[in-house]
């Protein structure tokens, strides 16, 4: 379906405006999406995020460090790392150079937690976002969005 549809919209959009609003819409869908799968798990997508960001940080990482990786950098993540400690999926850690810093990991559960999820959610090739989308399609429209945002 094409944007104008999605959005009913019987006029034409400039070429610069379309893309835009594309980006914004299909952001939008594939958040929700996101969240949709998510929610069986108890998390959020920033959570999800920020679970990804301290997997592929086996010593951990200061908070500033995890806000600085994150794709929504307006989350409070504080509170995001509170929430994922609580429940057991990542621990804060006071470093041994500066008292005043807290280093955060992602323990065993967490580790678990997202291997399931990673899991569940690839499905069938036309289920997932992209996935009539060849190889070199997806490789090409990464490009064409970071050409974009230059």
């Amino acid at each position: 379906m094409t944007l104008e549809e999605e959005i009913k919209n019987s006029t034409p959009i400039p070429p610069p405006i379309r893309v835009a609003l594309n980006i914004l819409f299909t952001a939008s869908w594939l958040d929700c999406m996101m969240n949709r799968n998510l929610r069986e798990y108890g998390l959020t997508h920033p959570q999800y995020n920020i679970l990804r960001i301290l997997k592929g940080s086996p010593k951990g990482l200061s908070v500033l460090d995890i806000k600085s990786r994150m794709i929504d950098r307006s989350s409070n993540v504080s509170r995001l790392v509170e929430k994922l400690r609580e429940h057991g999926y990542a621990e804060r850690i006071s470093s041994c150079e500066d008292r005043r810093m807290v280093v955060v990991s992602i323990t065993a559960k967490g580790l678990d937690l997202i291997e399931t999820v990673g899991t569940d959610m690839v499905k069938t090739p036309d289920e997932n976002p992209g996935g009539t989308m060849t190889e070199d399609e997806l490789t090409q429209l990464s490009l064409l969005i970071d050409k974009f945002r230059s």
